[in-house]
């Protein structure tokens, strides 16, 4: 199975986290080099950042 990525091209940098996907600069980089897991970690951090920005 392949997760997409969660980028939507809207890149900003704000608090440490792209604005459009809420990854960090490390998690945009090293996207592509991670397996499923990993990624799927990463989206779980992403929707806790949503929530809280939504806040």
């Amino acid at each position: 199975m392949k997760l997409l990525s969660p980028c939507i091209d809207k890149c900003e940098n704000k608090n440490g986290y792209c604005t459009g996907c809420f990854r960090s600069i490390s998690e945009i980089s090293e996207w592509k080099t991670l397996c499923f897991i990993e990624k799927l970690e990463i989206y779980k951090k992403i929707e806790k950042r949503r929530r809280l920005q939504l806040k």
